[in-house]
């Protein structure tokens, strides 16, 4: 990036500075002067001030030239805002304040606007702490006090007071933004909803800002007062901007469609890999466009949203890159894996909530969606497709671990490819939180770039172009660019099923499998915000934090969920989710993950899940495709559901938690943990009735009583009270309906899976 752009960059991000400041002291003054002034004791770069003291309308100034950066970080601030803000007033104006503003109120939740209900939840003050408990939306209004905003204007100043305000340090702002800003309310306006955060806020006006500067740059206009001020209305109206994306294809088969025992080992590794692919191509592509990751509004599962400028060049680049790109996974997994770009132009007018309809809104997403779609039908030219007919079937063997049949090389005697090889040697890295590109040592990631673990300690002596920060905020690393990554892991996968047994060796030896992932997610991000207030409330800050919110949730939070449990979590995109452990303890994470995330949007998104049992050395393959079965006989139940074991065993989640794991299986344990194994022989007599009601229901109503009565006699004498509540019970869920006979025939399985001694 150019210097100019450098310093764009800068000040776009650090406009709003000054309002976190004004917070922390009480100043009556504008918060652009407060932030101008607090910048100017830490930094010499009057540009940088500049735009943070003159980017609201009502402080623009004479002295300021006509291609001044101040006029792009202005309208920039618009249109991230989605309003213009040319009449407001603001914070500081004491007789406004005691009318529409309320300086410390806490973040209210993005889900509040979300869906047809209207809520009321807010967010504690706080930062964002990745390993602390997750910071839940309630109805408690508990206000910032200025303390709180001291205390992170400290941490910010203290961060910065080192900055030379580089290129090098572009991504170390960032994280630290988002650290300390992810619920600091951007805007404290009574009449406007206080749910984007700061940090959002600033990283999409820094966006907008440098996607406006390559629009006007390629134009040549650079009368930025005229055309972003005096003349801000129309140049609303221009299609100044792209929204793109990718979508990468076929991540499900390669981490899962692999063979051999050295699978299970490659398992966490091949998902990782993925992950950072994501990230690379997204960097890659930036880079290129000269920009950075406040384009870059979402990233995970193998899809990307950016902000970038609509011009020729930029079509060129994109174009280019997705060629490219494709040509090293080509030559790398031959047609396994592709990736699709798509875009389409849009105004700010199409954003903006002032000036936008919700279908406008929505066809800027969809035109870059059909581009995508259309891609994958048609992936190949045709030079490309002779050139892949014109190789045949290769005569070598294949590689026993993904059937590739190129590059293959003998290691620790297997027949592998030159990518499963590298696997191997990443997964021994995969522990550690930091990721190097260098340029020929490591997995091969992209286009003359490699991957490569490395510890903190080693990172010195290391060359690379850029390092990745897994889970954690690294201010002060040169380039460090932080990844949300779930890979909370307990043990090795083939070692779960041993750990199923309990510390009287009791349980079957079984691991267990669970897929799931958010029921319609893709209609919630294109149209969960157009259903309250006409639309008003579709603005791409708003999809921006619903983005950041769910992989919040499911990269980073998920740990948490996990921990104490074993298993390990093999894949967490921004959705969807794979993991496998000991089967009560994927049982336990499921409804874990399912009540927090109920609780994290308030119940207005669901998901379903699939959960398999399966001996320790079934195939991954297998385990992959059968819980995948699963899971989707869980949709199939009007979505809201889990599967367990077997699609026989389909229940809506709330029916599933309440009525069975912790009901019926809680009532099952509680009697025949005091049984003996005489007693516990009936367990599979009364689970051959529930199954069998229909064929004989008068006889099998008569077997029952005959069992129970049995079962009775078998029970010690001062049990038997509390054996004859169960056996009323046991008979109501028994004639009551099926709905209750599945659930108890699910519990009394559970439980013949807890004690079994094999």
């Amino acid at each position: 990036m150019k210097k100019e752009k450098i310093d764009l960059f800068y000040g776009a991000l650090l406009h709003d500075i000054g309002k976190v400041i004004q917070r922390a002291t009480g100043e009556r003054k504008k918060h652009a002067l407060v932030g101008a002034d607090w910048f100017n004791e830490i930094a010499d770069n009057q540009v940088i001030s500049d735009q943070i003291r003159y980017h609201m309308a009502n402080y623009q100034s004479d002295k300021l030239s006509n291609d001044h950066l101040a006029y792009i970080t202005y309208i920039a601030d618009n249109i991230a805002s989605g309003v213009d803000r040319r009449q407001s007033n603001e914070e500081s104006d004491e007789e406004a304040s005691a009318k529409i503003w309320d300086t410390y109120t806490n973040q209210a939740d993005i889900f509040n606007v979300f869906g047809a209900q209207t809520d009321k939840r807010y967010f504690k003050p706080t930062v964002l702490n990745l390993k602390s408990e997750p910071n839940f939306a309630s109805a408690n209004y508990e206000p910032f006090s200025k303390g709180d905003y001291a205390a992170i204007a400290t941490r910010i100043r203290n961060e910065l007071a080192e900055f030379e305000f580089n290129q090098a340090q572009i991504d170390s702002l960032l994280n630290l933004f988002e650290a300390t800003l992810s619920f600091v309310p951007s805007s404290t306006n009574t009449k406007e909803i206080a749910d984007i955060s700061l940090a959002e806020h600033s990283r999409l006006t820094a966006a907008f800002a440098l996607a406006i500067y390559d629009y006007l740059e390629d134009k040549g206009r650079h009368n930025y007062k005229e055309d972003l001020f005096t003349k801000a209305s129309a140049f609303y109206e221009e299609e100044a901007f792209l929204l793109a994306s990718f979508d990468l294809s076929g991540i499900q088969d390669f981490i899962y469609n692999i063979a051999t025992s050295g699978a299970a080992k490659q398992l966490k590794a091949r998902s990782l890999y993925l992950d950072f692919v994501s990230e690379y191509i997204a960097d890659s592509l930036l880079d290129k466009l000269g920009l950075n990751r406040a384009n870059l509004l979402y990233v995970g599962g193998g899809h990307a949203y950016f902000i970038l400028a609509n011009t020729e060049k930029t079509v060129e680049t994109l174009v280019q890159f997705e060629k490219d790109f494709n040509q090293f996974l080509l030559a790398n997994f031959q047609t396994r894996l592709y990736v699709a770009f798509g875009w389409g132009s849009f105004a700010a007018k199409d954003i903006m909530s002032e000036l936008n309809s919700p279908e406008s809104y929505r066809q800027v997403y969809q035109k870059a969606s059909r581009m995508i779609s259309e891609k994958k039908i048609s992936r190949y030219d045709y030079q490309t497709l002779m050139l892949l007919n014109r190789g045949g079937k290769s005569s070598e063997r294949e590689c026993e671990i993904c059937h590739s049949v190129e590059n293959l090389v003998s290691y620790h005697d297997q027949k592998v490819c030159d990518i499963c090889r590298g696997l191997y040697q990443f997964s021994k890295e995969i522990a550690h939180d930091h990721f190097i590109i260098t340029e020929n040592e490591g997995l091969p990631i992209g286009p003359n770039a490699c991957l490569k673990g490395v510890a903190f300690e080693k990172l010195s002596q290391e060359s690379f172009s850029r390092v990745y920060v897994k889970n954690d905020y690294k201010a002060g690393t040169i380039k460090a660019t932080h990844v949300f990554v779930g890979d909370y892991q307990c043990d090795e996968i083939y070692n779960y099923a041993a750990l199923s047994k309990n510390e009287n060796g009791l349980g079957i030896k079984r691991l267990a499998v669970v897929r799931l992932d958010v029921d319609d997610l893709g209609a919630a991000f294109m149209a969960g915000f157009s259903q309250q207030g006409n639309g008003q409330y579709s603005t791409l800050s708003r999809s921006a934090t619903f983005s950041r919110s769910m992989s919040l949730f499911f990269k980073v939070y998920i740990n948490q969920f996990a921990s104490d449990k074993k298993l390990s979590i093999i894949y967490a995109g921004g959705d969807d989710v794979f993991a496998i452990g000991s089967w009560q303890d994927i049982i336990a994470f499921t409804v874990e993950l399912r009540q927090n995330f109920i609780k994290w949007t308030n119940g207005k998104l669901t998901l379903s899940a699939g959960i398999g049992l399966f001996a320790d050395k079934t195939p991954i393959s297998l385990m992959a495709h059968q819980t995948g079965e699963l899971e989707e006989a869980a949709k199939g139940n009007e979505k809201d559901s889990i599967s367990l074991f077997s699609s026989d065993y389909t229940f809506k989640f709330d029916q599933f938690i309440t009525n069975v794991y912790d009901d019926k299986l809680e009532q099952i344990r509680y009697f025949f943990n005091h049984q003996d194994e005489r007693g516990k022989n009936f367990i599979y007599k009364l689970i051959e009735l529930l199954r069998n009601y229909e064929s004989e229901e008068k006889m099998n109503v008569a077997r029952l009583a005959y069992y129970l009565t049995r079962l009775e006699e078998l029970t010690n004498k001062e049990e038997r009270d509390k054996f004859k509540q169960f056996k009323k019970l046991f008979f109501k869920w028994y004639t009551n309906n099926e709905s209750d006979r599945k659930e108890a025939e699910l519990a009394l399985l559970l439980y013949v899976y807890e004690i079994r001694k094999d």
